[in-house]
């Protein structure tokens, strides 16, 4: 966030928090962040966080809903493949850095709700094993290459490999997991 002029307003204050609430989470685990730190990065003031949301782990749980929700819609347009390696698969990176203390996984209902979709669009039964594994391994894969997409391409890069012809190429070998 820019420290040019100060967030101002409830709609903009929330949006600042929940967003640097994201960047941050794709960084490091909420539990690594504070309050304090969360705030400075969306240009506000700690008193806020408070204010609107409770609780820093609310901020972090707005913004991990968020990253399900936009997960789940890229899903629901185009199926679970292939891999997102696009530099806004911000959603992933959100994923492997979370930490759950309560019941309600969020993980687990995104991928229940990549069952209802893919069963839909392949015309299969949601308790189809062949199905099941499919989705495990995408999601995998997924999650995966969310949490560990630098230190990918970090590695590869000394083998000579560029990172948007590595991305593409990922994405493609993907495919080769979707049934016909």
């Amino acid at each position: 966030m820019s420290d040019d002029k100060p967030t101002r307003g409830p709609d903009a204050v929330r949006r600042a928090l929940i967003d640097s609430a994201k960047s941050l989470m794709g960084m490091r685990s909420p539990r690594q962040v504070s309050g304090r730190e969360l705030a400075q990065h969306a240009g506000v003031n700690y008193g806020l966080i408070h204010h609107y949301f409770g609780t820093k782990d609310n901020v972090f749980a707005e913004a991990a809903a968020e990253a399900t929700e936009a997960m789940g819609e890229r899903w629901d347009d185009g199926g679970i493949l292939p891999v997102n390696t696009t530099d806004e698969a911000t959603s992933y990176r959100t994923f492997a850095k979370l930490e759950l203390d309560d019941a309600a996984n969020p993980i687990q209902d995104l991928i229940g709700r990549i069952v209802v979709g893919q069963a839909e669009l392949s015309g299969r039964d949601r308790h189809d094993a062949e199905l099941l594994a499919e989705i495990a391994i995408a999601t995998a894969l997924q999650f995966g290459w969310g949490a560990f997409e630098d230190d990918i391409l970090t590695a590869l890069e000394q083998f000579g490999a560029e990172q948007d012809a590595l991305r593409s190429r990922v994405s493609e070998l993907s495919l080769r997991l979707q049934s016909d």
